[in-house]
């Protein structure tokens, strides 16, 4: 691309930064330390959105550098670049992990992973795993292998962009570089506020919402240089610990993903801001200084090799240690850092500084095309392999229908997505005498062809009041997957209709793992306090509607996907006892049960119901009965186990309802 337009100063990021290795280091040290789950680092995630302001720095740098002096931007030798930067150690990560999936998982965790494979081989797998998230019953994608390489799919959709972009600000001078910059920046961050809160999948995966942490690293890098000073030295050591109090104190302070990358990413995002300012004015002052050691430079040469495999590592240790402790995974985290050793020692290193390569872009591209062809047939071929041997043995198939087995009409009967609609769904006569309503999340939908059966043997009508992600009670327990705000608009509007409908009885069930697990993502334990409150805020309601109430206990919380552990034990020898069972003492959940019963506890009408000495008759709970899986993953009933204990359901509520709930000590543990 020529121009004659003006020229645009120097950049502050030209030449090689200890400073910016340092903070390579630290990025990733916070992303490694969240995912091992130490309490303090839980806020850790962030150090992606360090990676986003550093890239945007010094690629906006690298341009206006290249325009500078030549008055262009040879887009060749730029991709070039960043395929030989990027695409190797990417591509053995990749291929390895696809191979080692084929031993060590599922069938369907092999195809899933294939794909998230050939995903970001495409360079492609934000919108992959996007889209894989807003499926609120998709297979877990915190549990896919390369769910990591989201980060890697954004960053490369800005390098083929960026450059484009850069050329024609440049071709306007340093204003309007500057000003470019800024729109687009503003932008993107209104683009993020909106979507945090109303689309929280696309603000975290996509783009659109991340490109204005780029662009405020190209904004700094553009910006003039003040004059070299002792006053200027003071102000750059000042900016750089302001810096790294933003960056750490979101990284401890940052407890859950919601509200994430919105207004709170602007913390560690103005924190990277900082410290890459004093590094050009204070390059040998305090932070800048101390981001120089050693230590720190060995890691952030090689932090783009460890982010890439320390993923992959975690989760094969997960599934093959069972109960793996956070001692463990930093241990399985420094075995992760040994193979970026070796990865950055002989393939990332030597294959970007390959001088003859340098000299070629045309085949480095060429090259590229091909790791990249060659890394997508190889997951494609996995893909199939995992496809293949679902077909071939029965065992996997009958553990595979439990997966699918939602045992209802699922977009019939509820909102999912971005929407938050209410939605009903009648089964039986309208005319009924009696109808009961089924309120809640999906722990309530795994009821629905259980209360169906039992409501059409006694003559009721049933309607299902119902949103994924959306307890009954007064509660939020998902931080990230669902937009609380949402859910908190939702759940009145929900009780306002179930209120106009007049039911007979309200059969309210809601998920209360996260007293036990915390979020999935972020591992932020609820309070049981929490649940109390929320279902007694949630229960007052239909009290002063005069409308009864049964809070159904929350099913038996299993510590690993069943069906997932029921597949890898087929195909071993026999063993004495199920290796899938687990211990019923902390599955019960005894702590949110308690807080569950005592929200009802002084209200007429209101009813607690435990069925979960069905699910877990003893002091283990099994993972299949009566020839029936009873979990299609790691937390719902398999909609036809639950449907098989409709006989049950029926026994206890119908004499819940006719004798006013005086049985209720005889069904209830």
């Amino acid at each position: 691309m020529d121009s004659s337009g003006p020229q645009i100063p120097a950049p502050l990021s030209r030449g090689f930064r200890p400073d910016v290795e340092g903070l390579r280091a630290v990025a990733v040290l916070l992303v490694v330390g969240c995912h091992c789950g130490i309490s303090w680092c839980a806020g850790g995630f962030i150090g992606v959105d360090v990676f986003f302001v550093i890239s945007g720095y010094l690629i906006t740098g690298i341009l206006a550098t290249e325009y500078r002096e030549h008055s262009r931007i040879d887009l060749a030798r730029f991709f070039a670049r960043r395929a030989r930067r990027l695409l190797p150690a990417c591509a053995l990560v990749l291929v390895v992990t696809a191979l080692t999936a084929v031993v060590v998982l599922t069938p369907q965790e092999i195809e899933a992973t294939a794909h998230a494979a050939m995903a970001a081989s495409l360079y492609v797998s934000n919108i992959f795993f996007g889209l894989a998230a807003v499926d609120y019953f998709a297979p877990a994608v915190e549990r896919n292998p390369l769910l990591h390489t989201w980060s890697l799919g954004i960053e490369e959709q800005f390098y083929l962009v960026w450059p484009c972009l850069m050329w024609f600000a440049y071709r306007g001078g340093t204003r309007r570089s500057m000003w470019f910059l800024g729109v687009l920046a503003a932008s993107s961050l209104a683009c993020a506020l909106y979507a945090t809160r109303l689309a929280p999948m696309f603000a975290f995966y996509e783009l659109p919402a991340r490109a204005w942490e780029f662009a405020a690293g190209g904004l700094l890098a553009l910006a003039p240089l003040p004059k070299t000073s002792a006053r200027g030295t003071r102000w750059g050591a000042c900016s750089g610990v302001l810096g790294v109090v933003m960056i750490l104190g979101t990284a401890v302070w940052v407890k859950g993903g919601a509200g994430f990358p919105g207004w709170i990413a602007l913390f560690p995002v103005g924190g990277t801001l900082a410290i890459l300012f004093a590094g050009a004015m204070a390059p040998r002052v305090g932070v800048s200084a101390a981001l120089g050691v050693g230590p720190l430079q060995f890691i952030g040469a090689r932090s783009y090799s460890w982010y890439l495999w320390h993923w992959p590592f975690l989760v094969f240790a997960a599934i093959l240690f069972p109960g793996i402790t956070i001692a463990q995974k930093i241990e399985t985290a420094i075995a992760a850092l040994l193979m970026a050793e070796c990865t950055y020692r002989w393939v990332e290193h030597p294959t970007r500084e390959n001088r003859y390569l340098r000299g070629r872009p045309q085949l480095s591209l060429s090259g590229a095309a091909g790791a990249a062809s060659i890394t997508f047939l190889i997951a494609g071929v996995s893909a199939y392999h995992g496809r293949e041997e679902l077909k071939l043995d029965q065992r996997f198939q009958f553990v595979a229908a439990a997966t699918t087995d939602y045992g209802f009409a699922r977009l019939e009967c509820y909102a999912d997505g971005s929407s938050f609609e209410v939605r009903m769904c009648r089964f039986g006569e309208q005319a009924r005498a009696r109808t009961v309503v089924l309120f809640g999340d999906s722990h309530a939908m795994q009821w629905i062809n259980a209360m169906r059966r039992v409501t059409d043997k006694a003559g009721w009508g049933l309607i299902t009041v119902v949103r994924p992600g959306c307890a009954a009670s007064d509660i939020n327990p998902h931080q990230l997957s669902v937009a609380a705000d949402r859910c908190k608009k939702w759940r009145p509007a929900a009780i306002e209709k179930i209120i106009a409908l007049a039911p007979a009885l309200v059969v309210m069930a809601s998920y209360n793992g996260a007293t036990l697990h915390g979020d999935s993502l972020t591992s932020t334990l609820m309070p049981a306090e929490e649940i109390r409150s929320g279902t007694r805020r949630t229960l007052a309601k239909f009290l002063a509607a005069g409308i009864p109430v049964v809070v159904l206990r929350d099913s038996p919380l299993p510590p690993f996907d069943i069906p997932a552990c029921i597949a890898r034990s087929i195909g071993r020898r026999p063993q004495a006892a199920d290796p899938c069972e687990f211990d019923a003492a902390v599955a019960l959940n005894p702590e949110a049960a308690r807080a569950e019963r005592s929200a009802a506890e002084g209200l007429p009408k209101m009813f607690y119901l435990d069925l979960d000495d069905l699910i877990c008759p003893g002091k283990s709970c099994p993972a299949i009965q009566h020839g029936k899986i009873i979990y299609r993953d790691d937390n719902h009933l398999a909609g036809s186990y639950a449907e098989s204990l409709a006989p049950q359901v029926e026994d206890r509520l119908v004499r819940l309802l006719a004798d006013g709930g005086s049985v209720l000590s005889r069904t209830g543990s």
